[in-house]
């Protein structure tokens, strides 16, 4: 059984919708906004066994971006963040776009996916304190 949630965050040119569905093996999460949302990169994390072979948990991140995108600065670490929080593989297609966007521009859209993703994190993850 699939299980959809959306999430909108941040402002003006700054808002940011994430709309995630679960299923019992994986997660799929689109995170679009800024002023033209779109397709700029695929994620995808798959969570296996660190190799420091100490018990703990690491992942494998695979990224494609689409030529002169750079969405996986917003869609890896969501991807990340999910995948070791949920253990499972979740996959992040990112499209945010701000024109001519200057470097605080950029760690403000940065900031905003950030308060989606533990927005995701408290909706996925109900009993566990975030």
């Amino acid at each position: 059984m699939l299980k959809v949630y959306q999430v909108k965050k941040g402002q003006g040119h700054y808002a940011l919708e994430a709309v995630a569905t679960q299923s019992e093996e994986g997660l799929n999460v689109y995170l679009g906004g800024g002023e033209k949302p779109h397709i700029g990169t695929i994620v995808l994390c798959q969570p296996r066994p660190s190799l420091k072979m100490d018990g703990s948990l690491s992942q494998t991140t695979s990224v494609i971006n689409i030529l002169g995108h750079k969405d996986d600065g917003v869609g890896v670490p969501m991807a990340q963040s999910l995948c070791l929080a949920l253990r499972i593989p979740v996959v992040v297609t990112a499209g945010v776009h701000i024109s001519d966007a200057k470097a605080e521009e950029i760690t403000a859209m940065q900031k905003v996916a950030e308060e989606i993703t533990s927005c995701l994190l408290r909706l996925l993850q109900p009993e566990k304190d975030h």
